[in-house]
C-alpha cells in the first residue's frame, strides 16, 4: 500500500502513488499512463518543458509536471558537450527533488541516461525501460561504454524492453538476470479516424524521424535511383544531424520526386504525413532497439519496409506488416517498396498493421505494464 497520502498522515489505506520519469513524452501518449493506474491511484509524470510536451496539469489521476530542462540545440563545438552535461545534471537534480518531496510506491524511468543513471541513488522499487540496449551514437570508448552500461543495467529491480530480442541482448551481452527482464510490447498510440487508404495519385513513401548517422538516410538516394521510372514520391521528414539535413535537402533539389521537410513536425503534421503515405521506410543501418516510428505506421495502418537490425526485422516478420531487407542494400530496399505497393500485398499488410494497433493499444499495454509492477509491489 501507499506510504503516504495527501493529508500527510501516512494513511495506510491510501491508493498507490507512482512516479514516471518520462522526459520526452508526447501528449498522445498519456492514455498509456492512465491505463496503467487502478481506480483511486495517482501518477506524477515528469517531462521536459518544451513545445511538444503534454500540458502541465492533472487528469484521470495523472499529474504532468514540466520541470525538466530542454537541451540547447544551438550549441556547437566544445560548447556542445558542456551544454549536454549541464542539462543532464539539471534533469537529475529536478528528478531528485521530486523523490525528496514525495513518497512513491514505485518509480519508473522511461528514459535512462547512462552518464548520470549509472551512479545515481534511486528509490525502490525501481523499473527502467531500455529502448536502446546499446546507444545509437556511442560517446565513449567501446570498453568503457560496456562497463558503464553493465553497471546501469544492474541498478533496477526490473527492466522493461519491447521485444524478446532486446531481452536476449541484455541477458547475453550484459549478463542481466533473466528474471529481472520483462517484455512489454511497444504501445501503439491512438490515432483518431486515420484514413484507411492514402489518396489517389502517385504513392508517397515516407521516411520520418530523427536524422542520425544510423538511420540510413544516405541510402535513400540510391533507393530512388533503383526506382527510376516508377511513379512514386519520397518525403524525408525530421531533423537532427546537420550533414544529414543537408543531404536530404540536396536530394530533394536533384530529384523532383523527393521532398525534404527539415525541422520539428507537429502532431498534426505527423498525422497528415502518415495519412498521405502509402509505405513507411525504416532503412536503418545499425540499431539496438524497437522503433516508435514503426508503431506510428501501425497506428495509421500503413505497411512498412524495414532493415533487419535491432528488433525491427523480427517484429515486422512476426506482425506480418511489410518487408524486411538487409541493411545498407539500396536495391533490396527499392524492391521492398515496389513489392509493398502492389495492391494485394498492400491490403494485407495494412490490415495486419491495423490489427497490431488494436492489440497494442494503450489500454492493453497498460495492463501488461501493470503486471510488471505487481510482481514488485506484491
Amino acid at each position: 500500500m501507499s506510504r503516504w497520502c495527501s493529508s500527510g498522515k501516512g494513511c495506510r489505506r491510501c491508493a498507490m502513488e507512482f512516479h514516471w520519469y518520462w522526459p520526452f513524452a508526447r501528449p498522445e501518449e498519456l492514455e498509456w499512463a492512465t491505463a496503467t493506474l487502478r481506480p483511486g491511484e495517482r501518477m506524477l509524470v515528469q517531462v521536459v518543458d518544451r513545445e511538444a510536451a503534454p500540458a502541465a496539469g492533472s487528469a484521470d489521476g495523472v499529474i504532468v509536471v514540466r520541470d525538466l530542462p530542454d537541451v540547447d540545440r544551438s550549441s556547437s563545438g566544445l560548447r556542445w558537450p558542456v551544454s549536454r552535461a549541464t542539462t543532464y545534471l539539471r534533469r537529475a537534480r529536478a528528478r531528485k527533488r521530486v523523490w525528496r518531496d514525495g513518497h512513491f510506491d514505485l518509480v519508473h524511468l522511461h528514459y535512462v541516461n547512462r552518464f548520470t543513471d549509472a551512479f545515481a541513488r534511486f528509490p525502490r522499487p525501481l523499473v527502467m525501460s531500455v529502448h536502446d540496449v546499446v546507444p545509437h551514437v556511442p560517446r565513449l570508448g567501446h570498453g568503457f561504454e560496456r562497463r558503464l552500461l553493465t553497471r546501469l543495467y544492474r541498478r533496477p529491480d526490473a527492466l522493461v524492453v519491447h521485444h524478446i530480442r532486446l531481452a536476449n541482448a541484455l541477458v547475453d551481452e550484459f549478463d542481466v538476470d533473466r528474471s529481472r527482464v520483462h517484455v512489454v510490447p511497444h504501445q501503439v498510440f491512438p490515432v483518431d479516424n486515420p484514413p484507411e487508404r492514402p489518396p489517389a495519385g502517385a504513392p508517397l513513401v515516407l521516411f520520418f524521424g530523427a536524422f542520425r548517422p544510423n538511420k540510413g538516410i544516405e541510402i535513400l538516394a540510391d533507393m530512388m535511383e533503383h526506382l527510376d521510372g516508377v511513379d512514386l514520391r519520397l518525403a524525408i521528414v525530421g531533423r537532427g544531424h546537420e550533414p544529414l539535413e543537408r543531404m536530404a535537402v540536396e536530394l530533394s533539389l536533384h530529384d523532383p520526386r523527393v521532398t525534404a521537410e527539415v525541422g520539428f513536425a507537429t502532431l498534426q503534421r505527423k498525422r497528415e504525413l502518415f495519412g498521405l503515405a502509402s509505405v513507411v521506410v525504416l532503412p536503418y543501418t545499425q540499431f539496438a532497439s524497437q522503433s516508435g516510428v514503426l508503431h506510428d505506421a501501425y497506428g495509421h495502418g500503413r505497411p512498412v519496409v524495414v532493415t533487419d537490425v535491432g528488433a525491427l526485422g523480427d517484429a515486422v516478420r512476426e506482425d506480418g506488416t511489410g518487408f524486411v531487407v538487409p541493411p545498407g542494400d539500396a536495391l533490396a530496399l527499392a524492391d521492398g517498396v515496389r513489392a509493398a505497393l502492389q495492391p494485394n500485398a498492400w491490403d494485407g499488410y495494412a490490415a495486419a498493421a491495423r490489427q497490431v494497433a488494436i492489440d497494442r493499444s494503450p489500454a492493453n499495454i497498460g495492463v501488461r505494464l501493470r503486471e510488471v509492477y505487481d510482481t514488485l509491489l506484491n
